[in-house]
């Protein structure tokens, strides 16, 4: 009898580990599930010359489900911060979860720039609700 009342507890024992090791599991693969959003800007030429205008691409997504946003170039020359140049735009292609922008600016002076894009809320146009995109460099010749 006591050897039967032993083998049981290993069982309910051997169980309760099951129990918690899946229940780890799923608490873990629960954390990972949070939403995740990411933004990204493509210059059509990484070299130009002075006075020609730059083509940019961006894609923002969100697996959350997007956001209402403008988009917004920035600039950065060396050893300065970042600045907005142009007007933020809006996407030309949304859906549910991606969005479409593109962007054309010129630049007249030598030099080698990095460029972002950062995404902004429709009413507050200084809260950044996307990004910033990982930064583009682009020599002016």
């Amino acid at each position: 009898m006591c050897g039967v009342i032993s083998i049981m507890k290993h069982v309910v024992v051997g169980a309760g580990v099951v129990g918690l090791l899946s229940g780890g599991l799923v608490v873990a693969s629960g954390g990972s599930a949070m939403a995740k959003s990411n933004l990204t800007l493509n210059a059509a030429h990484k070299v130009i010359h002075a006075g020609q205008t730059l083509h940019f691409a961006g894609v923002a997504g969100d697996d959350a489900g997007l956001r209402k946003a403008r988009f917004c170039l920035q600039v950065r020359d060396p050893g300065r911060h970042w600045k907005q140049i142009g007007t933020c735009v809006k996407p030309y292609h949304v859906d549910g979860w991606s969005a479409d922008f593109r962007f054309d600016t010129r630049l007249l002076a030598h030099g080698r720039y990095a460029f972002r894009a950062v995404g902004v809320g429709l009413r507050h146009r200084n809260h950044e609700i996307y990004g910033p995109s990982p930064s583009v460099r682009v020599t002016v010749r």
